[in-house]
């Protein structure tokens, strides 16, 4: 499966070959690597080499060290949030605004929600409406953090339905940075009221498996956060939201 490692960039050939491994389904999730002096003799590196690049594959998500007795380096299937943090490094030289964020959820979310109003089960309808429940909970007893973070998951359910690894992730990295600005801009009750509002709206054709009304009512919810944020950001004399270093 492996083969010695040339001179330049060491390191770096391991880790491509171990990954490449992965990738091509030779090595899967929960599978452990041969162990150390195996590895050291297939690559023909030190030691110290040899764990510089097992270090970088458990930083990227591919692999998890364990120690101790039935310790070693075991093959992980790399999860929603490595695979965000791993996004937000190749966008932390980019300068990222409300607009850019809403011009994503314009595109993708009217789509999700027309083909959700099709396919929708009760017991997902029946998570929207718990969100919801809780929004208006939260909204009641001044808890707003909670309150948002509720907003977005109400989003990521409906992108859930599609099935759509692609979209879930897409979707689930845009609504996280779109709590970023919230927690940045920090939007008071009256904005949450109106998302409140929007949901409830989206639910009910969700539930009436309306897919044209559906889209609209998303439409709408997104161009209306869009320009209450960025009225919001103006007012409070934000020129830029650094979302990169905001973190999450």
């Amino acid at each position: 499966m492996f083969t010695s490692a040339k001179p330049n960039k060491i390191s770096d050939q391991i880790i491509e070959q171990i990954r490449n491994a992965i990738l091509e389904g030779k090595l899967k999730p929960g599978d452990k690597l041969p162990p150390e002096k195996e590895l050291l003799e297939k690559f023909r590196v030190s030691k110290a080499t040899l764990r510089e690049a097992l270090r970088s594959l458990e930083v990227l998500g591919f692999l998890e060290i364990r120690k101790g007795l039935s310790g070693g380096a075991f093959v992980t299937e790399i999860n929603m949030k490595k695979a965000r943090e791993n996004f937000i490094n190749f966008l932390h030289f980019k300068e990222l605004s409300l607009k850019d964020l809403s011009e994503v959820r314009l595109i993708l979310e009217p789509y999700i929600a027309e083909k959700a109003a099709l396919s929708i089960t009760q017991e997902e309808l029946n998570k929207l409406k718990d969100l919801i429940e809780e929004c208006e909970a939260c909204l009641k007893q001044d808890i707003m953090t909670e309150s948002r973070k509720n907003e977005i998951e109400f989003h990521r359910i409906i992108a859930s339905v599609t099935g759509n690894p692609i979209i879930m992730f897409i979707i689930d990295f845009v609504e996280n940075l779109l709590l970023d600005v919230k927690e940045i801009l920090q939007p008071g009750k009256a904005f949450s009221r109106k998302v409140l509002k929007a949901h409830k709206l989206i639910h009910k054709s969700l539930s009436e498996r309306d897919p044209e009304k559906a889209r609209k009512e998303m439409i709408k919810h997104i161009e209306e956060v869009a320009n209450e944020l960025m009225a919001l950001q103006k007012e409070k004399d934000f020129p830029v939201l650094n979302l990169r270093s905001h973190g999450y």
